[in-house]
């Protein structure tokens, strides 16, 4: 009689790992950033269309030329999301749009997933003067430090007060 329940709640449990483990392997997909529309993009004519046309039509751009604002930036990234992975770039598209003096469009251009570069961070560590400071010395390194006065006593009331008041 004890066998029965044990054997139902095996399986039970077999059936219950086995869905967790297909539902968490799935391969999901997610839009970052700008929504892309084709016929929208393609509907923007350099010499034709004004940063006002331009807006109107794709809407506000998701980022503007660092030092001008003569370049709107509309980027779309689909990704795919997997649980314990970073998600993957499967299709990518910046839409440059760029404007002369007068605000009309000069130039479009389509960027996709073959235009990406892979940029590499650097790994080395900015130089600083002074010293260096260890685990321990940086934990309790302040205690003392400052003065030992509260609120509305006189004193020292740390750095940013004098002594004297």
């Amino acid at each position: 009689m004890q066998q029965r329940p044990i054997v139902s709640l095996i399986k039970v449990g077999l059936v219950t790992a086995t869905v967790l483990t297909t539902t968490a392997c799935g391969n999901g997909r997610a839009v970052r950033g700008y929504v892309f529309d084709t016929e929208l993009a393609d509907a923007i004519q350099p010499g034709v269309d004004n940063r006002i046309s331009v807006e109107t039509t794709l809407g506000t751009p998701t980022m503007t030329a660092s030092f001008d604002q003569s370049t709107w930036y509309y980027v779309s990234t689909t990704v795919r999301v997997r649980p314990v992975f970073w998600p993957d770039a499967k299709e990518h598209r910046v839409l440059v749009v760029a404007f002369n003096d007068g605000g009309v469009v000069s130039s479009v251009n389509n960027l996709g997933l073959e235009d990406m570069r892979e940029v590499d961070n650097v790994g080395d560590k900015t130089p600083t003067k002074g010293r260096k400071a260890g685990l321990f010395e940086q934990i309790f390194g302040s205690i003392g430090r400052f003065g030992g006065g509260g609120p509305g006593q006189q004193g020292n009331q740390g750095p940013s007060r004098s002594p004297n008041g």
